[in-house]
């Protein structure tokens, strides 16, 4: 059997044969020094490999080269075309004095092909038996699972958001549909039964294509230590379908573990409960009581902050106070694990609300490497914000080829595009205030209307005043959207909402008004200058000086934030031409 000539290893392939490096189809570039000695580690991955061993298999001990400088050049090369370091090395480790070691599980395929990598998606439980003190669980177990199992590279996990739309009364969907609607090889589903003072949970592994059941296990553990059931649930899982872990892995596997049940269990109630509104301010004292038990839990503080940002952000009586806490949170959980993305995510939402999207950004495009759907989630955002459109719709492009159901603000990047055609098939629920307004702008008047009066009555939050104000403006009430619109910026910090605002003050000539919510959407961090140039409803205010001195201030930052993505190879993260 010939040799193989493709080897995977996360995202990147390595085709000696063409003399290529590859990450998610895209050529990366490497000198062909630095891609034989990649190669040799890759082929011997998992081992030491000393310096000499290196020298006599890719110098052939030529004595006319300065080897030490030629090596050490060529380990920086590969770490910067991975993405790597040395300090928190996820693919080349190097021990002192011993040589270097190819940490990543490399896939060995002959022809060019590599192996497929395992999509899975965790259904919510079933309860067998009603029981109010455990019925959380059918919820956030499975969430903590999802979680869990993101950290792995040789495994992409469905959200648990896209899982529980398979699931309605506790009837699970057909395995094909959601092999096709999701996009999965492998579904787990579940059921839980209380049994005194222990849980039994019973899974089960499928086919999704063929719905064939590939493996059954139970397993059980008190009431009171829930995360021993999770932690042996994964173990089981990860077993099941032999996938091939590194130590990292292994490592991150076993990193955020809750110091004690009681923490865990205030942590996953606070879960089910943290996607409701209504519910918002029971989530965060849940979060609360997790960190005072369990102060080193570093999810707990992640989803604490995000609790504190969107009550501070869309809740009447939000204050800076809130921001404050939220930032405090998240650099909290950075600190216990720098490694989680949900932190990374949740926490360029508040970087950009407070003026530091280009900080977000660049720290996202370092990290989005990992090809981990909810960094590039965050990018969608931050990128946005910084005026690289294009940038933003790639990573979304990029995030749903790894989470397919995953959402994401790219509606509003093509806003900002004058997409409206393509807005209009966004979700009304979602962004309430932009698709009546696409839907008036390609003709659709009526049904824009329709849409814009059923969203309105249901939306809890602030916002409603904004979504009025699209809605007078559709019917022709300039005054009265005037008056809706004033009510919404009067204590509102989110940047790009003032931004919105501004044009729409701008367009039925309320110009003062106008001018200010566009530079306090400025000073907030949103700089979308290619959408300042272009947009239409701004036009009444290009003959003021005022205007124009705030659109240099806007073109200024977008340039250096563009500098800073070119500068981070961003346009290759995100496979831009």
């Amino acid at each position: 059997m010939s040799e193989p000539v493709v080897r995977r290893f996360g995202a990147f392939e390595l085709d000696e044969g063409r003399g290529e490096l590859r990450l998610n189809g895209d050529l990366v570039h490497l000198a062909p020094q630095p891609l034989k000695v990649l190669g040799l580690l890759v082929r011997r991955n998992g081992e030491v490999l000393t310096r000499n061993e290196i020298r006599e298999h890719v110098w052939c001990n030529d004595t006319f080269v300065d080897f030490e400088q030629g090596l050490n050049f060529c380990i920086r090369q590969i770490r910067e075309a991975l993405g790597d370091e040395a300090e928190k090395p996820r693919f080349i480790e190097t021990l002192p004095r011993r040589g270097y070691r190819f940490l990543m599980p490399v896939n060995a395929v002959e022809g060019g092909q590599p192996e497929k990598i395992t999509r899975l998606i965790v259904l919510p439980f079933r309860m067998l038996r009603h029981d109010p003190d455990t019925e959380f669980l059918t919820f956030s177990l499975p969430d903590a699972l999802t979680a869990s199992l993101s950290c792995l590279e040789s495994l992409v996990v469905r959200s648990s958001m896209t899982a529980s739309r398979f699931v309605t009364d506790g009837n699970v969907a057909d395995p094909k549909k959601i092999a096709a609607e999701a996009d999965v090889d492998v579904i787990v589903t579940g059921t839980l039964l209380r049994a005194s003072d222990q849980v039994r949970v019973t899974s089960q592994l499928t086919d999704a294509a063929t719905g064939t059941l590939l493996w059954s296990d139970s397993a059980q553990a008190p009431v009171g230590d829930v995360f021993q059931l999770q932690d042996i649930l994964s173990r089981r899982i990860v077993e099941s379908l032999s996938l091939p872990l590194t130590m990292r892995e292994q490592r991150l596997l076993r990193r955020d573990v809750p110091k004690n049940a009681r923490a865990y269990e205030f942590y996953l109630r606070g879960n089910q409960l943290s996607y409701d509104s209504k519910q918002w301010g029971v989530a965060r004292d849940l979060y609360m009581r997790c960190v005072e038990e369990d102060a080193h839990f570093a999810p707990a503080w992640a989803r604490l902050g995000r609790i504190h940002h969107v009550m501070g952000k869309y809740l009447a009586g939000g204050t800076t106070e809130s921001l404050d806490l939220a930032e405090k949170a998240f650099r909290r959980a950075l600190e216990l694990n720098p490694e989680l993305p949900l932190t990374h995510k949740l926490f360029a939402q508040v970087e950009v609300d407070r003026g530091r999207a280009r900080d977000a950004m660049a720290r996202l495009v370092e990290r989005a490497r990992t090809a981990d759907p909810e960094l590039l989630a965050g990018l969608v955002t931050t990128c946005r914000y910084c005026g690289l459109l294009e940038a933003s719709v790639a990573a979304h492009a990029r995030a749903l080829q790894l989470e397919p159901k995953l959402r994401t603000s790219v509606a509003h990047t093509w806003f900002l595009q004058a997409d409206h055609a393509r807005v209009a098939t966004a979700k009304a629920t979602e962004f309430p205030y932009i698709v009546p307004l696409s839907l008036a702008e390609i003709g659709r008047r009526a049904e824009a209307l329709d849409m814009a009066r059923d969203v309105e009555q249901k939306i809890p939050t602030r916002v409603r005043d904004l979504v009025t104000g699209a809605r007078m403006l559709i019917e022709d009430k300039p005054a009265e959207s005037v008056a809706a619109v004033s009510r919404f910026v009067l204590d509102f910090r989110d940047p790009e909402a003032l931004f919105y605002s501004s044009r729409h003050l701008a367009h039925l000539g309320e110009l003062t008004l106008a001018t200010d919510l566009l530079e306090r959407a400025i000073d907030g961090g949103f700089f979308c200058f290619p959408a300042f140039v272009k947009d239409p409803w701004l036009n009444p205010l290009r003959q003021s000086s005022r205007f124009s001195a705030l659109l240099a201030r806007a073109e200024t930052q977008h340039r250096e934030a563009l500098d800073a993505f070119t500068h981070l190879r961003g346009d290759r993260t995100l496979g831009i031409a």
